[in-house]
């Protein structure tokens, strides 16, 4: 009995090393690695895309700076189905909504567009009286 477990201890543990030198290898060129490997490359962003935890640590690296953050959002508004949800969840958050008509008043040109949007709402909503 004790012999039978002895060849698998050994492949077990053949295994864990073959799977750490791979894993060695890989870890000095990641990116490249995913760059050229489109299977590597799909498996990985399935397992980000499906974990709620992995996506999410994802998402706050994206937004960690400007560059990457610019290229995100962009990214999400040239998708017309994510720019559509992330203008609906705008107009549902009040602090989110203010920070638009901020900016949408920050200058004289964006004032003047928002004044006349306001009176046109103002005027249907006179008319329905």
């Amino acid at each position: 009995m004790e012999a039978g477990r002895r060849p698998a201890r050994k492949a077990g543990w053949a295994g864990f090393i073959a799977v750490a030198i791979v894993l060695a290898g890989c870890a000095g060129d990641v990116a490249g690695e995913l760059n050229r490997n489109v299977q590597v490359r799909d498996r990985v962003m399935g397992a980000i895309a499906t974990d709620s935890t992995l996506s999410r640590m994802m998402a706050h690296r994206m937004l960690a700076n400007d560059d990457l953050r610019a290229r995100t959002v962009e990214s999400i508004l040239a998708d017309d189905r994510a720019a559509q949800y992330v203008l609906v969840r705008i107009g549902r958050n009040e602090r989110a909504l203010d920070y638009v008509l901020q900016a949408a008043a920050a200058d004289s040109a964006g004032r003047s567009h928002l004044m006349t949007l306001l009176k046109g709402m103002q005027i249907a909503m006179q008319s329905k009286k």
